[in-house]
């Protein structure tokens, strides 16, 4: 399970994607419970959070925090990944007790099929000091992992050539044929 997810924190990919979701699953914490009720973490793009506000006027009130809030994420993930805060005035897509783990899409099981739960040893993150971080990582990697073990139940096969994980008779990635 150790090589496993050292191989994956290995791929930049995946590295980033983890940073994505642990940014914007720490905006409640970072800003407080009262503004998150107000605001949501959208996305992240190249660096920059894209926050949605219910109004103009929290934009502007979070706009002259953004100093603060930047540090905060400084103070939490240990370094800076966040370049800026963006506010975008909108609507709320997602329910806000809903967490961040719950609205990662399940790509690839049919209508009312779900993934199995797969729990995660605890030693798996012993290397992560952060308590936080590691707290992030355990519901991640168990979906990633019961989506992994969907997808070879579900016939996806790994290409021989570019050893990317595909369902098919061709790899869309690289064309080879599976014999």
């Amino acid at each position: 399970m150790q090589s496993l997810l050292g191989g994956l924190l290995k791929n930049k990919q995946m590295v980033a994607s983890m940073r994505r979701v642990m940014v914007m699953s720490l905006w409640e914490q970072v800003v407080g419970q009262l503004v998150a009720k107000k605001s949501w973490a959208e996305k992240v793009t190249d660096g920059v959070l894209t926050i949605g506000v219910t109004s103009h006027a929290w934009a502007t009130e979070l706009q002259l925090l953004k100093p603060q809030i930047l540090a905060r994420y400084r103070q939490l993930l240990g370094r800076s990944i966040l370049k800026d805060v963006a506010f975008r005035v909108g609507r709320r897509k997602t329910a806000p007790s809903e967490s961040a783990t719950s609205t990662t899409a399940i790509l690839h099981p049919r209508a009312g099929e779900s993934l199995p739960h797969e729990v995660v040893p605890s030693s798996t993150f012993d290397g992560v000091s952060n308590p936080e971080v590691r707290e992030l990582l355990a519901p991640m990697f168990a979906r990633m992992c019961a989506q992994r073990t969907w997808k070879r139940e579900h016939g996806w096969t790994r290409c021989d050539a570019c050893t990317r994980i595909y369902n098919g008779p061709k790899c869309p990635f690289c064309r080879e044929t599976v014999e």
